[in-house]
């Protein structure tokens, strides 16, 4: 019995199907070996220092303590203040709930102010210290800067400023 030859066309598909089950034989092979053991470490490793990376780089938003019931939460950091825009209303008493998870070794004195000369505002938070200020608002509405003297450059830092907006009442 004689065989007919085969088409080139058959051929290059039987290679084709060679090369196929070559390619899934060495793919099972990675996932299941040694190699693929150490690629599955590596993505855990990697993974770990990820999400540590993200706690320490985020980590003041994380565990940021809420305001006392109708306080305003407010942050003073190195990068200025948090929110940068405080709005109250003219004539009121408001109560800042202010705090700061800065070392002191990063703050002159070992504070950061708190001041608005237009307002009657100058005020001092320790290095890590939270507290509250409790701040008759002046019956001026319009919008005033607050900056923080002694840090980064104090007032002349562009990132040590926010705005208190006194709105009419």
């Amino acid at each position: 019995m004689t065989s007919q030859p085969e088409t080139r066309a058959q051929r290059r598909a039987a290679i084709l199907t060679e090369r196929r089950a070559e390619r899934d034989r060495i793919r099972a092979a990675a996932r299941t070996g040694p190699d693929g053991a150490r690629k599955v470490v590596f993505g855990g490793i990697v993974a770990v220092v990820l999400v540590v990376g993200g706690l320490l780089a985020f980590g003041d938003f994380l565990d940021r303590p809420g305001a006392a019931a109708g306080a305003i939460d407010v942050q003073s950091s190195m990068a200025g203040f948090t929110p940068s825009e405080i709005r109250v209303k003219a004539g009121t008493t408001a109560t800042l709930d202010w705090w700061t998870d800065d070392a002191a070794v990063h703050l002159q004195g070992g504070v950061h102010t708190m001041i608005a000369p237009e307002l009657g505002l100058n005020e001092a938070l320790p290095a890590e210290g939270r507290r509250a200020v409790v701040w008759q608002v002046p019956n001026k509405p319009g919008s005033y800067d607050v900056y923080c003297e002694t840090c980064c450059g104090g007032k002349d830092s562009p990132t040590m400023h926010g705005k208190i907006v006194i709105e009419a009442a």
